[in-house]
């Protein structure tokens, strides 16, 4: 990956489907994005959070046997827009706590992917 610039979008990527999570990456570096991770575990997807200081994140919600939600609390706390991209987009938590997420069904093309990141990044 190209060193980042000050003024780079970047994007974290949270998947356990390496195969998906790669896909995503590629798709964002394709894009003109620099990319966190990606990240194939939770526990992954808060440290590269922490370290990385994202401009947004997609996250799948099912990790393996752990789900999403302490790592998207956080970014809403750094006010990170968050786009899921899920096999399940009816979680509770999407409606309940975060209602201006956007979530796209697996597999997601690439057009629709980035027709939902570009005007969260966009100044």
């Amino acid at each position: 990956m190209a060193e980042a610039s000050r003024s780079a979008v970047r994007v974290l990527v949270v998947d356990d489907e390496a195969l998906v999570a790669f896909d995503v990456a590629d798709q964002c570096e394709a894009a003109g994005f620099d990319v966190i991770g990606p990240a194939l575990t939770l526990k992954q997807g808060m440290a590269m959070a922490e370290a990385g200081d994202p401009s947004i994140a997609l996250l799948d919600i099912n990790l393996r046997d752990e789900l999403v939600w302490p790592l998207a609390r956080l970014l809403r706390q750094r006010s990170v827009p968050i786009v899921f991209i899920s096999a399940n987009c009816s979680h509770p938590e999407i409606r309940d706590e975060f209602p201006d997420a956007t979530c796209l069904d697996k597999p997601v093309d690439s057009l629709i992917l980035m027709a939902a990141v570009r005007p969260l990044v966009s100044a």
